[in-house]
């Protein structure tokens, strides 16, 4: 049996004044709004089913996993979990349908996977899922992606991710966001010795290229998630970058 992944809502969890303004203004606006999560396990998808749940701005927030989550903190009633098979796309779009928004934070690595296994999750999944989105009626969609991010590019990783980003735009949703971190800061389950030494030096990248090069895991999902409440008019193709996440979040406190 899988452990339960623990995710907690605590007064540690760092808001600030406009992202709490625009949940409440976006509630007002846009009632019965129901979002759904896609990797909430991982630490990215963690951190943005915190920040959902913390705003109480949707009706309902929906996490897909193969693992159970365990939660504690406000609004649990809101909270729904149900297991996930990225290869049934027909099961994908009816738990799918009736949803607003999707966040799509899924994803593994090489060193783990394997480079097959590693294609299939980051590639094939991510589009099975975006494309049952799209066809369950979802009006935006949000996906963590990475710096660097090319179709074009000789690297593995930066070539999926960039591959992944070009036909999510490609589907036609009435809004896509798509956000671009460098180096995710984060205390993870699992050791990746090459990420901790990075980790441990950046202050000084920071300190050489300010907001560019690293991110904390909290900061995306605090990104991904204010970034929902915007009113938006027209449709838009958005790309958001670590800058941009890294200064709006340090704006907003």
């Amino acid at each position: 049996m899988s452990t339960a992944v623990k995710i907690i809502v605590d007064n540690s969890l760092t808001l600030g004044e406009t992202f709490t303004k625009a949940a409440s203004e976006f509630k007002a606006r846009s009632p019965g709004q129901r979002a759904l999560v896609l990797g909430s396990t991982g630490e990215v998808g963690r951190e943005v089913v915190k920040h959902l749940m913390a705003s109480d701005a949707f009706d309902k927030v929906t996490v897909f996993a193969r693992r159970p989550i365990e939660y504690t903190g406000p609004h649990s009633e809101k909270l729904e979990q149900k297991s996930v098979d990225f290869e049934n796309t027909e099961q994908l779009e009816r738990d799918f349908a009736g949803h607003t928004h999707a966040f799509s934070c899924l994803g593994t690595t090489r060193a783990k996977s394997g480079k097959e296994q590693y294609y299939k999750i980051d590639h094939d999944y991510v589009l099975n899922a975006a494309k049952a989105c799209k066809t369950a009626g979802v009006g935006h969609y949000s996906i963590c992606s990475s710096t660097g991010a090319d179709k074009d590019s000789m690297f593995l990783y930066t070539k999926t991710k960039g591959e992944v980003d070009s036909e999510v735009q490609d589907m036609d949703f009435p809004r896509v966001s798509i956000f671009r971190p460098g180096l995710l800061v984060c205390n993870r389950e699992e050791a990746r010795p090459m990420e901790k030494l990075l980790v441990y030096a950046s202050p000084l990248l920071n300190f050489i290229m300010p907001n560019k090069l690293t991110v904390p895991t909290s900061t995306v999902g605090w990104a991904m998630v204010n970034n929902a409440f915007k009113k938006v008019d027209t449709p838009v193709h958005e790309l958001v970058t670590n800058q941009e996440m890294m200064e709006d979040f340090k704006k907003s406190q």
